[in-house]
């Protein structure tokens, strides 16, 4: 391959529901290679693969200084996806590397999911749908989501969407933010922790969990717990210990430290598990993904 311009798709599951994009980078004539794992980078694998790019575009793999040093020859990067949690800023100004990022969100998919993990919980669909199929006829009472206590930690693209879902659904709000914000459901993270039915994390890792052990033993002892922001936002450890002593009712986890997953959570029946899929909506993915590579072929030669 001639690395004089070329690009390195780190994001696991490029184009694999749209030929037409890997097409118009064949017309295009840009040289390019896939992530080979097919799975979330690690630091040595991001360095193995990409080391001689001039581009990438990149997943929510980690881009801190080391992987940048190692990278010399790296001019211009496009994080697909919605958080920039996981890019070292400091060090792309350094080395004057270009940086854009997907101006299509997902928080259309991601609000969606989270409901769909409250509603599923709620009336116990996992479990009755296993019993069926094992040969089990045998009905267990669920509950509503209506007048559900429902607190929303972080209040941006996602946290308004998802309120607007819960709202129109029934839902009475909870709101918790860094911000201070315009909207009456403001609350304090204590209160928000100690009062809903219901609690969805959608928050930026900013260098600490924000639920720690400390935090996480305020949840109502009925409380449905949902994650699909960042691993790190929470004690994960002690989270799972809550769910094995049933110290709250249920959880469901889409993103996790590493991935692939295969970890304790696993073991458990009161935890709904999914493979970090929270933006992985066909409509919402394909436009992103065609956003990433108009502006690789705009930024190609520079």
């Amino acid at each position: 391959m001639n690395y004089r311009n070329s690009l390195f798709i780190a994001s696991s599951s490029f184009s694999t529901k749209d030929n037409q994009i890997i097409k118009l980078l064949n017309k295009k004539k840009i040289s390019y290679k896939t992530n080979p794992t097919k799975q979330r980078l690690t630091e040595k694998e991001i360095i193995k693969y990409s080391k001689n790019f001039t581009h990438i575009i990149a997943g929510t793999e980690n881009y801190n200084d080391k992987v940048f040093t190692s990278l010399p020859n790296l001019k211009y990067i496009f994080r697909l996806g919605s958080g920039v949690d996981n890019i070292d800023f400091f060090s792309i100004k350094k080395r004057k590397i270009k940086f854009d990022k997907s101006s299509i969100t997902p928080e259309v998919a991601v609000a969606e999911l989270i409901i769909g993990f409250s509603i599923s919980i709620l009336r116990n669909l996992n479990e009755q749908n296993n019993n069926m199929k094992s040969k089990i006829w045998k009905k267990q009472m669920g509950n509503l989501f209506k007048g559900k206590k429902f607190g929303i930690i972080g209040y941006g693209k996602v946290g308004k969407y998802l309120s607007k879902l819960a709202k129109a659904l029934g839902a009475d709000l909870i709101i918790n933010d860094k911000r201070k914000i315009h909207n009456s459901n403001q609350k304090t993270l204590n209160y928000l922790l100690s009062n809903s039915d219901i609690v969805s994390l959608n928050t930026n890792y900013n260098n600490r969990a924000l639920l720690n052990k400390k935090k996480l033993n305020k949840l109502k002892k009925n409380c449905i717990f949902i994650n699909t922001s960042r691993a790190e936002n929470i004690d994960n450890d002690h989270l799972y210990i809550m769910l094995k002593q049933k110290k709250i009712k249920a959880a469901a986890i889409d993103v996790f430290t590493n991935e692939p997953y295969y970890g304790k959570y696993t073991k458990l029946k009161n935890v709904i598990l999914t493979p970090h899929i929270g933006a992985y909506a066909k409509e919402i993915r394909l436009s992103m993904e065609r956003e990433a590579i108009n502006k690789i072929i705009e930024n190609y030669d520079i």
